[in-house]
């Protein structure tokens, strides 16, 4: 994910993660975070506990009809629940079985509230067309605009987890 700067169109920031390691370039003041892909990294540095499936289920505004690891019911709500140990995530569903919102909570404690408000289609197949997504304090969030889709032609080629050598490596004081 690379994040620009509203208006300039300058790179500021990128994000890659895969389930192991954890990259985030910051451009603007030449420094990088490389570390092991867990939730306390995603919270300090993202503000965030948001993790690389939750995001793919948001991106495609669907979980996948089995979720092994997740204990799954319908609650009189009309909520979907997911529960993973002490993690809860609680999605609302449109009419077509499309996220509408999704929250988590850790330990009984909400961590973010996301909400995709529209959908669009390619080739007949709805995606969202934005994704805000807020932690608890609602100080950090995002917003994921998409605009179109583009399918890889090729070979996909794994991330590169390697710093440019111009960059400082920063060390969270955790």
């Amino acid at each position: 994910m690379s994040i620009f700067a509203p208006l300039v169109g300058s790179l500021i920031y990128e994000l890659r993660a895969s389930p192991e390691k954890f990259l985030l370039l910051n451009f603007q003041e030449k420094n990088y975070v490389l570390e092991d892909n867990n939730w306390e990294i995603r919270k300090t540095w993202l503000g965030m506990d948001l993790s690389l499936t939750e995001l793919k289920w948001l991106i495609l505004g669907q979980i996948p009809e089995k979720t092994p690891d997740w204990q799954r019911k319908m609650l009189p709500t009309g909520e979907l629940q997911l529960i993973q140990g002490a993690t809860e995530i609680r999605l609302g569903l449109n009419s077509e079985g499309r996220i509408e919102y999704m929250s988590k909570s850790l330990q009984g404690l909400l961590e973010y509230h996301a909400k995709i408000p529209r959908y669009q289609k390619h080739y007949e197949i709805p995606f969202p067309q934005k994704i805000r997504i807020e932690d608890y304090t609602r100080n950090n969030h995002w917003l994921l605009v998409i605009s179109e889709i583009q399918a890889p032609s090729g070979n996909i080629k794994s991330l590169d987890f390697i710093p440019p050598s111009d960059m400082e490596h920063l060390i969270s004081d955790q």
